[in-house]
């Protein structure tokens, strides 16, 4: 199998002839939870953490904003990275109603790891309900199935090309991009990754095919117009996209969406026998927590969700082969 499950939902495993852990252990329950997938991972090195914290003291996150082609303001976080070309971006994208400070905790994680993370609100969520030169206030629960469309190929794209240009200052390796998606972010994630890879390379210019790794929470099948079963229209994003997908198992719907995503991407992916050359993998919990509430500062620790992240990503972006790339658009 191609990929990890930390609960496989049979029973809680007995351990030094200690009894099952009792429903409300929670304490336990993590620990037995975390235990295999944690064990799966336990030869990758912490190394490029580390070596972020020993170096020059980390830039502190900037407040910026971005306006898209069709005027909307967004607001957005940037967490720059020390390690130059060899930063691995990650682009962070929130659930509905939700905002970027919920994306936060697991931001400032990943910076210390050394990624380049960007978090924004998307448009009609947190800040980002302006439109320039109009009065008009934005307001996601008043949207209609085309805005959600435009959050992919408006706010999404604006993100990327921001991104674009902090590759091209050489403060980071937009080849080596990865998104973290929640509830809707995650759907989003993967509309929008079917978009990156659907860019026709140029002769003179590479325009997509950067999005090399997904880390899904709580992933929604479908939402409003958009649908993860979109991703898999292309040819070549769903099998060559490492993904990583954590869902509390013990809310139906919820593990429903996660297990079926995971199936599409099982059915495509290749299959590896070593975990090193693994591109997929599933990380199913015993709590009815799903999406921000799973990375917010209790949790994000607690279920271990930083370390198991931080592992992928090292395994799927930072450990890969994706040279630097000047990235300059012929008509700039």
């Amino acid at each position: 199998m191609c990929f990890f499950e930390l609960y496989r939902g049979k029973g809680w495993p007995r351990t030094g002839g200690r009894k099952r852990a009792p429903s409300g252990d929670f304490g336990h329950r993590v620990k037995l939870v975390l235990w295999a997938g944690l064990v799966l991972l336990s030869n990758l090195s912490w190394g490029y953490a580390q070596a972020s914290k020993e170096a020059a003291k980390i830039p502190p996150p900037k407040d910026i904003s971005l306006e898209t082609k069709d005027g909307v303001i967004l607001r957005a976080t940037y967490y720059p990275s020390l390690l130059g070309k060899e930063a691995a971006p990650v682009l962070m994208l929130h659930d509905f109603e939700g905002s970027r400070s919920d994306l936060a905790p697991l931001a400032m994680v990943l910076q210390r790891a050394g990624h380049a993370v960007l978090t924004l609100d998307l448009r009609g969520h947190g800040e980002s309900t302006s439109l320039k030169g109009s009065t008009r206030t934005l307001n996601a629960s008043q949207f209609t199935n085309e805005d959600f469309q435009l959050m992919v190929t408006q706010d999404i794209e604006r993100a990327k090309r921001f991104l674009r240009d902090e590759n091209n200052e050489g403060r980071l390796n937009l080849e080596k991009l990865g998104v973290v998606g929640l509830g809707m972010g995650a759907t989003l994630a993967m509309e929008w990754a079917r978009l990156d890879w659907s860019w026709p390379p140029l002769v003179s210019y590479k325009q997509g095919q950067d999005v090399k790794a997904l880390v899904l929470i709580s992933p929604e099948f479908t939402f409003r117009s958009l649908s993860a079963a979109n991703l898999f229209k292309h040819p070549q994003a769903g099998r060559r996209i490492s993904t990583l997908i954590i869902f509390g198992e013990t809310k139906s719907k919820a593990a429903q969406d996660a297990k079926r995503i995971q199936g599409m991407f099982e059915r495509v992916q290749p299959k590896a026998e070593k975990l090193e050359q693994r591109t997929l993998f599933s990380v199913a919990l015993k709590t009815n927590l799903q999406a921000n509430r799973l990375i917010d500062e209790k949790n994000l620790q607690a279920f271990q969700i930083d370390r198991v992240v931080l592992n992928f990503l090292r395994l799927r972006l930072v450990e890969q082969d994706y040279p630097w790339t000047e990235r300059r658009s012929p008509s700039e």
